[in-house]
This record gives C-alpha cells, sequence and structure tokens, in this order.
C-alpha cells in the first residue's frame, strides 16, 4: 500500500536542526571537489547523493563554525506534474542560533507518484 500525502505550493517543509562538528565542517569541505568527485560538481555523484532528478542550488553567506546549530528551513515553491510523479520545487534557507542566515537557495526534486492521492 502506497504511503499518500498532500503537497500544495506555499506549504512549509519540515524543519531540519543541526548542531555542527568539526568533522561535519571537514567533511563538507571535502565534498566540494578537494579529494574526488562530489554532488556539487559530478552529475553522476550528484544522482546517487541527492537521488534521481533532484537539484539544489545553494548561496552559503557565512561561516557556520564547530558547535553552532543550524536550522534548515524551506517551502513549496511549485509543482508541475511529470511521467513518474511531480517535480516539486522549494526554496531553501539555513539560519544560526543567532538568527543569522547562513545559506539560501533553491531546488527540486522528483517525487513519485504512489505519494500521492489519486486525483478525482
Amino acid at each position: 500500500m502506497a504511503v499518500t500525502r498532500s503537497y500544495k505550493v506555499g506549504d512549509e517543509i519540515p524543519s531540519l536542526q543541526k548542531t555542527m562538528t568539526q568533522e561535519a565542517i571537514n567533511l563538507f569541505e571535502k565534498s566540494g571537489g578537494a579529494s574526488g568527485p562530489s554532488q556539487f560538481t559530478d552529475t553522476e555523484t550528484a544522482r546517487h547523493t541527492l537521488g534521481t532528478g533532484s537539484t539544489v542550488d545553494l548561496r552559503f553567506l557565512r561561516p557556520v563554525r564547530p558547535g553552532d546549530t543550524v536550522t534548515f528551513t524551506g517551502k513549496i515553491t511549485g509543482m508541475t506534474k511529470e511521467a513518474n510523479g511531480q517535480r516539486v520545487a522549494v526554496e531553501v534557507s539555513a539560519t544560526n542560533q543567532k538568527g543569522d542566515t547562513t545559506a539560501a537557495g533553491s531546488g527540486s526534486c522528483l517525487v513519485p507518484s504512489g505519494y500521492f492521492p489519486p486525483e478525482e
């Protein structure tokens, strides 16, 4: 039985909160291409990491330091039907514990048809 959910433009996506460690920051820096292909520089790696049909365009506005608590938020900005489901577009941002925006951007992913209720 498929899990169905209703999505619509304007819906907030659930927030995600992470406390940053030096190890996590180091891993992120390496993902920029310094130690091989990454989701930011290689299409095949991006497909494996992000999933087929997903994109992320994120601008980093200020540094994140070890011990910072970063909250990622977003909202749905568009939905387009495709052959295997719907492409869901989102605006995303990251804010530290001081309320400073550390990153902002957009993304999209293909949500399989099984996650949407049948149309009437």
